[in-house]
């Protein structure tokens, strides 16, 4: 199942572009050390994880929630969820988790097991949210989706975007990613290759970046760098806080859809039959050649913290896996 990205424009894309290799890319060790800990059926998929020290959610079909406390080694699954829908998003602040998806679906929860069922007016597809300490919330989507929530994802109210000043007849792009900076400044990317940034809170919005191919991610590393990645494997960086962008090589033609940065500086992306790491900044990307990663779609990818004294990454996707890699 394709939900998170099969969008309209890009529903045909992605049939072609899932068989594609890796040309290109320095190969990682096959000894890579996988833990797979969770597994759905064929037919499930997980899209999204987040985590809050070493609290974490991830969500997929079916109204799919499973949580871990510890880091990302063990994972039970929440019995409960009140909607069927799929779930496409997910994020957490303390004991506040706010989940959301297809059809305007939002679930909100005060302890991250017990959630209430709400909408959202117009039905959105919501692909992507950021929450602060403070409990406001921002959520994007299909269309030029942008929502702002002030009360941990309660209510919801809709952020305006002039987009016949920003796309080619005013088209309304998919938006896949927004970060909130502790600062309060917001990154938005999204299909046409779409970086724009607000510095008042989606009052008024910048645009940074423009191009053919569709940005899927976003990450901000702990030095403030900021990098994208997308489609034909794309990866673009910022030193200056999203105001100016230049192109990386990440060796790969497929499509990226996750990527974060470590907080000793490593970076790990993740897309359609792929993991990619890099260790100097995405200055060289070397891939995963692990059967498992071949064989899977490795949707969204997180930092469970460390766990026996290595930063652990978790990933989750197709058959909703969850995987759990110990850097060393």
């Amino acid at each position: 199942m394709l939900i998170k990205l099969n969008l309209g424009r890009l529903a045909s894309l992605f049939i072609g572009i899932a068989a594609l290799g890796l040309p290109g890319l320095v190969s990682a060790e096959e000894t890579t050390d996988h833990a797979l800990v969770f597994h759905g059926t064929a037919h499930d998929m997980l899209y999204d994880v987040t985590f809050d020290g070493k609290n974490g959610l991830a969500v997929g079909n079916f109204g799919l929630i499973a949580e871990t406390a510890d880091g990302g080694v063990t994972w039970s699954a929440e019995d409960g969820v009140p909607t069927d829908l799929a779930l496409l998003a997910v994020v957490r602040s303390g004991n506040h988790c706010i989940a959301a998806g297809q059809a305007g679906t939002v679930l909100v929860s005060s302890d991250c097991k017990h959630w209430t069922l709400g909408h959202l007016a117009g039905d959105p597809r919501v692909l992507n949210m950021a929450l602060t300490a403070s409990g406001t919330a921002y959520a994007v989507g299909g269309f030029g989706t942008v929502l702002k929530s002030t009360d941990w994802g309660q209510t919801w109210s809709p952020l305006a975007i002039d987009w016949s000043k920003i796309t080619e007849d005013g088209a309304q792009p998919h938006l896949y990613r927004v970060h909130v900076a502790a600062d309060g400044g917001l990154t938005i990317v999204g299909e046409f290759g779409l970086v724009l940034t607000s510095a008042d809170m989606g009052k008024t919005w910048a645009v940074r970046h423009k191009g053919t191919d569709s940005l899927f991610a976003l990450a901000i590393a702990p030095n403030g760098d900021i990098y994208a990645a997308g489609q034909e494997g794309v990866m673009i960086k910022s030193h200056d806080q999203g105001v100016t962008w230049t192109d990386l090589d990440s060796g790969s033609k497929t499509v990226l859809t996750s990527v974060i940065a470590l907080p000793d500086g490593r970076l790990v992306a993740s897309g359609i039959h792929t993991v990619l790491y890099s260790d100097d900044a995405g200055k060289i990307w070397r891939a995963d050649t692990t059967n498992r990663v071949k064989l899977g779609w490795d949707q969204e990818v997180a930092y469970g913290g460390e766990v026996s004294g290595h930063p652990n990454v978790v990933v989750v996707g197709s058959d909703a896996t969850i995987t759990s890699i110990p850097m060393q």
